[in-house]
């Protein structure tokens, strides 16, 4: 085994070779089977049982594993919308590295240098405890990791435990949250780990099934009039259209908008705005901009507006599996009565279905409207993996209160409980 290096490490480049442009996918692959060694090199080949893994590296800079990175995204690849390199890359420049989160970025490599998963992983000190989660916290609704589809059949259970107690010195607990069960097909390989169920539920849309309209087969009748007769009141007033933002402008004006009106949603709940938390609306604001290679924004903005009023508006995140809802909010003025972020889904649906996205979501989390949408459960899991002894004492603490909190969320009353007290203290605040 290599000689074990500090996390402070001093970065050096992690390829030889000309600059990389997300146009150029074969200079990409080019420049990762040559990627150099990270932080630290775990193993020589031979070292582990997985027969195609090769060498494991730790990269503890975002542009160190960029190339590497870049290869998996652009092969066969298991992965979600929000393990991109772009959308964690930004995550973590404006709001990870100022939460003290390093990157730890678990590569390995087949034999002839080519990645072949990559574990997109952050590494905090919780008081004494050193763990390390998945990248984008709150605003990562699904984790899975990169994993090149071929080698998906070779991994076992050992294979990852394997991995993961290499890791032990630099790490006493892994906290893994929000994983799906199976993505796009596959099973997610992190399923083998031991695992509990997530502390939020999460449910999706299929449209692969559907006909020309998707809308007509998941709402009643019923429902599907009552709606196009509230969006034939919004249509009298003046300026009322659909946007999915592209212009630079657009971009601009809705997260601004956003971002007031879900203060004052947050407010009115007595919850911490994230939102408003050091660097989330710079990283919102960098990734709406960011382009993908298809021309697309990597997060985008839909929106149902009048000419002097947002009605409502979805931050979405697409790929050619999935476009799961990041953030969404509406307007607390008194057009909110005529449902207009119900009205913004069916158009978002619309849209996903004719450009042949083939699941939706509206993100994780319990609220009654989702079903109405979204009647497809997605189950979702933790693992609280202990490395060292430390580790050990830590993981049943973290499983225990992450148990608690799904308890209490899925009880009507308790929850119910919960946020009345969340509302009374929020008006408290106020009149204070």
């Amino acid at each position: 085994m290599a000689a074990k290096q500090s996390l402070n490490t001093a970065s050096r480049p992690a390829w030889n070779g000309s600059v990389l442009t997300r146009a150029d996918p074969e200079a990409r692959m080019k420049a990762a089977v040559r990627c150099e060694r990270g932080m630290e090199q775990l193993t020589h080949a031979g070292d582990l049982n997985a027969p195609l893994i090769a060498r494991l590296e730790v990269f503890d800079t975002m542009a160190r594993a960029e190339p590497c990175w870049r290869a998996l995204e652009n092969g066969s690849l298991l992965a979600t919308a929000y393990q991109r390199f772009d959308l964690l890359s930004a995550w973590h420049r404006h709001v990870g590295a100022s939460s003290g989160i390093t990157p730890f970025l678990v590569v390995g490599f087949s034999r002839a240098g080519e990645p072949l998963f990559l574990w997109p992983f952050g590494h905090i000190h919780k008081g004494s405890l050193r763990v390390i989660r998945f990248l984008g916290s709150k605003h990562s609704n699904f984790n899975v990791g990169l994993w090149r589809r071929p080698i998906l059949p070779t991994i076992s259970a050992a294979d990852i435990l394997g991995i993961m107690h290499r890791l032990k010195d630099h790490v006493d607990l892994a906290v893994l949250c929000n994983q799906p069960l199976r993505w796009d097909g596959a099973g997610n390989p992190f399923a083998l780990l031991p695992h509990q169920a997530s502390v939020d539920a999460s449910t999706r849309l299929s449209l692969q099934r559907t006909g020309d309209s998707p809308i007509e087969d998941i709402l009643s009748t019923s429902m599907r009039s009552r709606l196009r007769n509230k969006e034939r009141k919004l249509k009298k007033q003046a300026g009322y259209r659909y946007i999915n933002a592209t212009s630079a402008a657009d971009i601009d004006r809705l997260l601004d908008s956003f971002l007031v009106l879900k203060a004052r949603h947050m407010a009115a709940q007595g919850l911490d705005n994230v939102f408003a938390q050091p660097g989330v609306a710079e990283f919102l604001r960098e990734a709406c901009h960011c382009r993908l290679a298809n021309g697309r924004p990597l997060i985008e903005i839909h929106a149902l507006e009048l000419a002097s009023e947002v009605l409502a508006l979805f931050g979405t995140i697409t790929d050619g599996y999935r476009c799961s809802s990041m953030f969404n909010t509406y307007t607390l003025g008194p057009n909110g009565r005529y449902s207009p972020g119900l009205l913004l889904l069916g158009h978002i649906i619309d849209e996903c279905h004719a450009r042949g996205v083939r699941s939706f979501d509206i993100g994780v989390g319990r609220a009654h409207y989702k079903s109405f949408f979204c009647p497809q459960p997605e189950p979702l899991f933790d693992t609280f993996l202990a490395l060292t002894p430390r580790g050990q004492l830590a993981a049943p603490i973290f499983a225990a209160a992450f148990s608690a909190k799904r308890l209490i969320k899925q009880n009507r009353v308790l929850w119910g409980g919960v946020q009345i007290f969340r509302r009374l203290r929020a008006h408290e605040d106020r009149a204070h």
